[in-house]
């Protein structure tokens, strides 16, 4: 039986606006009412298509093959390197050490600018789940090239078929580098990536065993790389050819064998869908998706497009309970409050800096976890400069198009303050927070009469609001 689908009754411009919210970065007024006017069955395919301009946008310049040379400075092979007087071989790390902090710092512009310019968004808010899903640093793996290609690959495979999008983590450089597969051979396998592929990425503690862990380490020897150009590259004479004992079979696996071992176990479904649901749809109901979702999804031959589809078409995905109680991530926060402004969109290293000091660095998550996400997003001091993001945010020239906000001036302010309020809570706020607004709304001339200060300030308080800091 598949799983079952909003009713058309319910499909309306505050669930589009809560799917657009929470499967992107938010829409303004005018986008949700375009995605209301569909159908939601057709809402839902057309969020899930794969973005034409991604074939058009051009990626860093540093990104291009010639420049994929690894951790070699100046292009040196390593044989080179290692001959250099120990002085000059500091001095030339330092500088390439530079060049890459300088190649994540672009390729963080580039990819932020997409989350904020795209008109598929999901294809970024995707890769941004996997990111911390597959979580890999740039603090360990200290080159952005390769960081960047993970990026790329989330894109590629992130709505395909889950084995192979498994596979091509485990073979991928960056993390190869960074849980150290690429050092682990037979005479010494490393259990790292071994361990967090059953705990972190596909099964979650307490369903696999110490055994377990020893077997897939033994079986996903010689998966390596080419370190000078950040390459995969098997190396058939470091793999443990041995038997191998998992989860109750034996053979002489390999890192496919192992994957797919994994995949047969219903538990891998589960806990996919619950790491989803948990991200886009929220706590609510988790049972219940994971007895829909997760059957379906191996109905479906492991298809992620098919997972997503059935997931924003759940009328759970739409319970109030869902609605505005998610904690805007810091990115969240940022793109989100830029496309609802609707003005020109500010410098876009400010707004990395903001999201660095909110506590998300883009290709820099904290640990093999990722960010826990949630509460931990607001403390007293990130509140504090939630707050004055939004007024640095709020005074940057142009970034406030009070034209596309309030078209119409020849309004009340009871009926401003509605419009408003539908913007950027697609809600009425509760008496309580609405009072506040109301009270300076009454100091306020009439909303014909209202100067780009006034806009200003206004929104300012709007958008400290507690609610505002929700999804």
């Amino acid at each position: 039986m598949p799983p079952p689908i909003l009713a058309r009754r319910h499909w309306n411009d505050q669930t589009a606006a809560h799917l657009l919210n929470r499967a992107g970065f938010g829409a303004t007024p005018r986008e949700r009412a375009n995605w209301a006017a569909l159908d939601i069955e057709d809402a839902v395919d057309k969020l899930l298509q794969p973005s034409p301009e991604a074939a058009r946008t051009q990626a860093p310049a540093f990104f291009k093959a010639e420049h994929a040379s690894s951790r070699r400075p100046d292009g040196m092979d390593r044989a080179s390197f290692r001959k250099l007087p120990e002085e000059e071989r500091r001095k030339r790390n330092m500088a390439f050490q530079r060049s890459q902090r300088q190649n994540l710092r672009v390729a963080s512009i580039w990819w932020l600018e997409r989350m904020r310019d795209s008109d598929f968004p999901l294809e970024e808010k995707l890769t941004l789940f996997w990111h911390g899903h597959f979580a890999t640093s740039f603090q360990k793996v200290r080159a952005a090239y390769p960081m960047l290609l993970q990026n790329m690959s989330f894109r590629e495979k992130g709505r395909g078929h889950w084995p192979d999008l498994i596979e091509a983590v485990a073979k991928d450089p960056a993390m190869l580098n960074y849980l150290d597969n690429a050092r682990s051979n037979k005479k010494k396998p490393n259990e790292n990536f071994a361990r967090e592929l059953m705990e972190l990425f596909t099964l979650g503690e307490g369903h696999y065993s110490e055994d377990d862990i020893r077997n897939a380490a033994r079986a996903l020897t010689g998966w390596s790389m080419d370190a000078d150009r950040w390459e995969f590259k098997e190396r058939p004479f470091l793999h443990d050819q041995g038997n191998k004992r998992f989860f109750g079979e034996s053979g002489r696996f390999d890192g496919r064998d192992i994957i797919d071992l994994i995949v047969k176990k219903e538990r891998s479904d589960e806990y996919l869908v619950e790491r989803l649901w948990s991200f886009f749809a929220g706590p609510h109901d988790l049972k219940r998706a994971i007895n829909d979702l997760a059957p379906h999804f191996r109905k479906q031959g492991h298809s992620l497009q098919a997972l997503l589809r059935a997931m924003f078409l759940h009328p759970s995905f739409y319970a109030a309970e869902q609605q505005r109680t998610q904690i805007k991530s810091p990115v969240m926060f940022c793109v989100n409050s830029i496309r609802l402004l609707e003005g020109k969109a500010p410098p876009t290293p400010r707004v990395l800096q903001a999201c660095r000091a909110l506590g998300q660095e883009l290709y820099r998550p904290p640990s093999v976890k990722g960010w826990d996400g949630g509460s931990a997003w607001i403390t007293g001091s990130t509140l504090a400069l939630r707050y004055q993001s939004i007024e640095q945010l709020l005074k940057a020239p142009g970034v406030v198009n009070p034209e596309a906000i309030l078209p119409d001036r020849k309004i009340s302010r009871k009926e401003a303050r509605e419009q408003l309020f539908d913007r950027f809570f697609a809600s009425q706020l509760r008496p309580l927070e609405q009072q506040g607004i109301d009270q300076i709304l009454a100091k306020m001339p009439p909303p014909s009469d209202w100067n780009a200060l006034q806009v200003r300030n206004l929104l300012n308080h709007i958008l400290q609001q507690p609610q505002y800091q929700l999804i």
